[in-house]
């Protein structure tokens, strides 16, 4: 639902404005806006704009800091509190860091780069050493280190071209990271102008031994190669270690100085919205209607002198107000599919409640599959226990709606009598209790219809009911609910599933509430009639989709004896499950999210609400922010 917000109004002294501003900001609860009577804004002094650039300034500095020791993996904890700076001095500190952080992490990627260079040749130099271990092939042979940008085709020729050149050799080959492949080549020593040949002929070039080892031969460098590995390994951990004891010594200062800062920005902002006149201002916002008692008590406590008053309900219009939004908890995981849409404005209705009821529901009623639901369960299981940390993280929210889906995926898996299909009836004996999708392909599409014609009824009603303040949009909406409802039971009648004595009187009734509703809504209430009916037949999907599925459940169950094995067989039809499932998993949501958002939103939604706002102290974690009540 949306939370019933109340328009707020401060009238003080002139003087008195910061004061009051820190009142507001310390309570977090009023959403500031420009006032709506007659009074000039207030003009940002030359003094403001000056603080206002200092403190951007600064905070830009701060922040590149902070990221900077983020990045070299030193966490900075938010202190309980720290002595204030200036924002000179934070800018000041904020710059050292940020220099020497600069540095370290330049560092650091040269290291990083050299162990990874090191790294990949180490397995070539370990197998050096293993065939130079004796020492007397250090005479026979010369060793050239090859680096290819090519396939494994490519090594098989050159090792083709070298058998039938060199005859006596050795070539080791080892991919390396980001594709490419590394070569060792012992050939006998006196053939190495040969071997420059044949190597040039075929385009490989020589890797040079990495610098970090001091050049020279691979012999000269292969002793230096561990000892150079560990003193890069240290030198890592040394940037990291002092990273951490920057974060230590400079990082509460400058996340109290970032938290200060973003604060004294917001009160400089909050102040361009008060309205001013020689001796007084006036400041106006929304807050929710029942935090509305504790703010005032507050504000006349702390600051008698301001006068704190209600608007009037009729002096403001609805779509001005911000937007709240709250659901109880069986329903809060629904909001991350209401969220994808714009918020509805103030005074219009929340749809997170019809969307908790009918996803879940015209999910499971598509996939209807005990087998299929079990494993959204497990699903669930799985995202629940990832998500254990954050009560209202992303993981935990998916995990609930999961856990709705499978709920229905199971209740209609068993009035279905499916279990992978067609596999529980032959394994298990299980019958279905209400409809067999598998035969009553033609009663499945009435239900679905069904289902659509009661869906849109009711986002018709909802209309009716949100727009009680206009009687005549009322009235429209609420009798082309009625004449849907007609329609259907017209049709019901006439096919003969309801006595074939309604057909007359509910056609009659439909013949002579068209020309009202007509005169109510205007000449374009025929065509949103004959649309709304379109949309009816768009629930079709959810039958098409059902049959679907159920029917690539049975032809994975049939290939179990349409292969020579079962053991083939049996594989077969875990892949067609497994693709089955797949397409159960994502198909369905989006065909029943499009039901929602285009078919049934479009009876009654009415996007373009402001995100409630209030201004209140920044905090660094987003979800902690202050944006609804």
């Amino acid at each position: 639902m949306i939370i019933p917000m109340s328009r707020v109004r401060l009238i003080g002294r002139r003087p008195d404005l910061p004061r009051a501003l820190g009142v507001l900001q310390d309570a977090g609860t009023l959403h500031l806006s420009p006032p709506a009577v007659t009074v000039a804004r207030h003009a940002a002094t030359a003094g403001e704009r000056r603080r206002h650039h200092q403190l951007a300034r600064a905070l830009g500095d701060v922040e590149a800091a902070l990221t900077g020791l983020a990045a070299l993996g030193a966490t900075v904890d938010e202190p309980g509190s720290a002595p204030p700076l200036t924002a000179g001095r934070a800018a000041w500190r904020a710059a050292r860091v940020r220099a020497r952080t600069a540095a370290l992490a330049a560092a650091r990627r040269a290291l990083a780069d050299e162990r990874d260079a090191l790294a990949a040749y180490a397995p070539m130099f370990a197998e050096l050493e293993a065939l130079l271990g004796g020492g007397h092939a250090q005479r026979r042979f010369t060793v050239h280190l090859l680096r290819l940008h090519s396939d494994g085709a490519t090594v098989r020729r050159l090792r083709e071209v070298l058998d039938r050149v060199l005859g006596e050799h050795d070539l080791r080959s080892r991919t390396l990271p980001g594709g490419e492949v590394a070569l060792l080549l012992l050939a006998p020593t006196g053939r190495t102008a040969d071997v420059e040949r044949l190597l040039a002929e075929a385009h490989v070039e020589t890797a040079p031994v990495p610098l970090a080892l001091g050049g020279g031969t691979l012999l000269e460098a292969l002793p230096r190669l561990r000892p150079r590995l560990a003193e890069v390994e240290r030198a890592l951990i040394a940037i990291t270690d002092e990273a951490v004891a920057l974060a230590t010594a400079d990082g509460p200062l400058l996340t109290a100085a970032r938290r200060a800062f973003h604060d004294a920005l917001a009160e400089l902002d909050a102040r361009t919205l008060a309205g001013e006149t020689p001796r007084a201002f006036v400041l106006e916002g929304w807050a929710p209607a029942r935090t509305l008692p504790t703010l005032t008590a507050r504000l006349r406590q702390t600051l008698p002198e301001v006068a704190v008053a209600e608007v009037d309900r009729d002096a403001w219009h609805g779509r001005e107000a911000p937007v709240v939004l709250t659901n109880p908890p069986i329903f809060e995981p629904f909001e991350r599919l209401t969220a994808m849409l714009p918020l509805p404005r103030y005074g219009s209705v929340d749809p997170t409640p019809f969307v908790a009821v009918f996803f879940p529901m015209l999910f499971g009623l598509i996939v209807g599959d005990v087998g299929y639901g079990a494993l959204l369960a497990l699903i669930a299981v799985i995202l629940w226990r990832r998500g254990r940390g954050a009560a209202h993280g992303l993981s935990h929210d998916l995990a609930r709606i999961a856990a709705a889906v499978a709920s229905y995926t199971v209740i209609f898996g068993f009035l279905f009598g499916e279990l992978f299909g067609d596999l529980g009836r032959r394994a298990f004996g299980l019958r279905p209790l209400w409809l067999d999708r598998h035969e009553a392909i033609l009663p499945f599409l009435g239900l679905a219809v069904a289902i659509g014609l009661v869906h849109l009824v009711l986002g018709l009603i909802t209309a009716a009911v949100a727009r009680r303040r206009h009687p005549r949009e009322a009235a429209g909406r609420g009798l082309a609910a009625l004449m849907l409802v007609l329609i259907g039971v017209t049709l019901a009648a006439m096919l003969e599933l309801l006595p074939g004595a309604l057909f007359t009187p509910t056609l009659l009734v439909l013949l002579l509430a068209l020309p009202v509703l007509v005169v109510l809504e205007g000449a374009t209430a025929l065509l949103e009639l004959i649309t709304t009916l379109g949309h009816v037949l768009s629930y079709a999907r959810v039958m098409a989709l059902g049959t679907a599925s159920v029917m690539l459940a049975i032809v994975a169950n049939r290939m179990v004896g349409a292969f020579g094995g079962a053991a083939i067989g049996v594989l077969f039809a875990l892949v067609f499950h497994l693709v089955n499932f797949a397409i159960a998993m994502f198909s369905p949501t989006i065909h029943v999210l499009r039901l929602h958002y285009v078919e049934f939103f479009g009876t009654f939604f009415d996007p373009g609400g402001d995100q409630y706002r209030p201004f209140a102290h920044w905090s660094p974690d987003p979800a902690a922010r202050p944006q609804e009540v």
